[in-house]
């Protein structure tokens, strides 16, 4: 089994795209509603909702296969009459 940090994770797409290979031992996301679909789709067990910046290095004190930062795809989907990118 992998291991993997996902940053700006969203609704957790990466992660899903991993498959079960890969076991997720931390995420993050700035967004309410995005941490809201995330927990729909994973939980919130490894979900950490605040700024990156914010991250505590104690708090990625697993070893980790990968790190994964995700561009922001939802913010672009609700472009247009969502504002998305305001």
């Amino acid at each position: 089994m992998f291991k993997f940090y996902e940053f700006f994770c969203g609704g957790g797409m990466a992660r899903a795209g991993l498959g079960r290979n890969w076991s997720c031992v931390f995420a993050n996301d700035i967004d309410e509603k995005k941490c809201d679909s995330y927990r729909k789709n994973w939980s919130d067990e490894h979900l950490y909702h605040g700024d990156i910046a914010t991250v505590d290095p104690s708090m990625l004190n697993q070893r980790a296969d990968m790190l994964w930062a995700s561009f922001p795809c939802q913010d672009l989907s609700l472009a247009g009459r969502g504002n998305g990118l305001n």
